[in-house]
């Protein structure tokens, strides 16, 4: 049996950092759940059921305009014969009296998790096999956070599969269910499919699967997406397989300041990283011996991208200065010293590149920049 494991897909949510543009990609970001139900219910991916473990809408209370499009697609699933299951999450935590999964629950295609503490809440049958289901939805005031979830029960069935918005072990913050790695690894079930968590993992702990499907599509620079559709095969030893999901690329490169001549070589670096379909974060980073115009190189390299933020932690250092701490009696001087003497005598241009960022880099570092 093959499962479409999806969490974490914030419906609703708004890229405020993109100005003019951040509707549309709002509306973009929503088109994720259509291509997932596409790509359910395509026949050449084999999938069975659709599990989302929490955070499907931004917020508890989400607009017509995000949950009528929503309900939509998860009919579809039911309509094309796939088990469904929807577990709430933080986000759009079930807790509040007008919680969109209180108010809607009549009409919820397939299986919506109510239940604030831990136990079965569906089984479907698959080529001959009984496949339990157990979850549970955070209720403020009802379900335990501490100590972490170890309570994993388990009725007669061949397969047993776990679904969970919370935190597996590690650091827990506010608003997050903690669960116990080690009764996890104790419980007798195939697989734990998670949510919470943005970057997509899978590990084993005994004999059980763990998986956080990770956010498929960016919010930020800081929470950048994976970009994918992750599936578990549930065969004698489950499996995790990942698929393209049509993200919207989120990058962030680094641009070592240090080996550029001067701006005309920092644009021309930007401009060979150009990407119109990619929001896209560069960081200027390291010494320089040139004046650097964030603004200036921003407004020529920006139409090559979707979206283009430039941030600079880079150092200027001039040359005349170094001139000057060269004669200081100390370690910095007399290294400073020795390095604009060895510039003066190389003839080699590569040479002379070579010892200008070494130069640089070493001013910077004994300074305490550290870049």
């Amino acid at each position: 049996m093959r499962f479409l494991h999806l969490a974490d897909l914030h419906l609703g949510w708004e890229p405020s950092f993109l100005g003019e543009k951040a509707s549309q990609r709002g509306r973009e970001r929503d088109g994720l759940l259509e291509r997932a139900v596409d790509f359910a219910l395509d026949d050449r991916n084999n999938i069975h059921a659709v599990l989302i473990a929490g955070d499907l809408f931004e917020t508890h209370r989400p607009s017509r305009a995000v949950l009528e499009p929503a309900i939509r697609q998860l009919q579809r699933l039911v309509r094309g014969g796939l088990f469904l299951l929807t577990v709430p999450g933080n986000h759009d935590e079930i807790t509040y009296g007008d919680s969109v999964y209180r108010l809607e629950a009549g009409r919820w295609p397939g299986v919506l998790v109510q239940r604030p503490m831990p136990g079965e809440v569906a089984r479907m049958e698959h080529a001959g096999r009984v496949y339990a289901f157990y979850g549970l939805a955070y209720h403020a005031g009802l379900t335990r956070t501490s100590p972490p979830l170890a309570d994993f029960p388990r009725t007669q069935a061949d397969r047993h599969i776990g679904v969970l918005h919370g935190t597996l072990g590690g650091e827990v913050g506010d608003r997050s269910l903690p669960i116990s790695k080690e009764a996890v690894a104790v419980s007798g079930y195939d697989c734990l499919a998670l949510g919470h968590l943005h970057a997509h993992t899978a590990r084993f702990w005994g004999g059980t699967l763990a998986v956080y499907a990770g956010a498929s599509e960016a919010k930020n620079f800081f929470d950048p997406g994976t970009g994918l559709f992750v599936v578990v095969n549930l065969a004698e030893s489950p499996t995790v397989s990942t698929y393209t999901a049509g993200c919207r690329p989120c990058l962030t490169q680094q641009v070592d300041l240090s080996l550029c001549q001067d701006e005309a070589e920092v644009v021309a670096t930007i401009q060979s990283l150009a990407n119109q379909q990619a929001m896209f974060k560069v960081v200027l980073k390291g010494p320089t011996s040139f004046r650097v115009d964030v603004e200036k190189i921003q407004a020529q390299c920006a139409p090559l991208f979707y979206h283009l933020q430039i941030n600079s932690d880079s150092v200027y250092i001039e040359f005349e200065l170094l001139s000057r701490l060269a004669e200081e009696p100390t370690i910095h001087g007399y290294f400073i010293k020795n390095l604009l003497a060895r510039l003066e005598e190389t003839t080699d241009d590569e040479q002379r590149e070579i010892v200008r960022r070494a130069l640089l880099r070493g001013a910077d570092s004994l300074a305490g920049g550290g870049h």
